[in-house]
């Protein structure tokens, strides 16, 4: 179900509750719900996977007729009414924009790479390139 979702890298220990209410006059089933767990999230420093625990309370409206294209309401299929999605999709809006690990720190260098501070920046401004040295000279003849 995450496989595509670079946000989110899983559930745990997710408990639905909730009640429903089905009015046969407008043709429509109300359900108050709760969702209640952990969500497995990247750190956004190191990418490790950071629990971050969640509880969201929501309601949803189920028409067992077509709506209007205005009405905010969840059209039923089959008489069947499909929650899985709709709990779905409000753990995905209730996802975090970032999430850091305790205790995590950013790398400063790598293979082949490193985070520059304004030192080392001044030290980098006066490096050539030797494969560059030559233009140096090239432009000194044209003044």
């Amino acid at each position: 179900m995450f496989h595509n979702l670079s946000q989110i890298n899983g559930l745990k220990d997710v408990h639905v509750t909730g009640h429903g209410s089905l009015d046969t006059k407008n043709r429509q089933l109300y359900v108050d719900f709760k969702v209640k767990g952990q969500m497995i999230l990247p750190c956004a420093v190191s990418l490790e996977d950071v629990d971050y625990p969640f509880e969201i309370d929501s309601t949803a409206i189920f028409a067992f007729y077509k709506p209007q294209d205005d009405e905010d309401v969840i059209e039923v299929k089959r008489d069947t009414v499909e929650l899985t999605p709709v709990i779905f999709q409000e753990i995905m809006m209730d996802v975090p924009m970032r999430v850091v690990k305790d205790g995590a720190t950013l790398k400063t260098k790598g293979n082949g790479w490193k985070v520059l501070n304004e030192e080392d920046e001044r030290e980098d401004e006066d490096y050539i390139d030797p494969r560059l040295a030559k233009l140096k000279d090239y432009f000194k003849d044209k003044e």
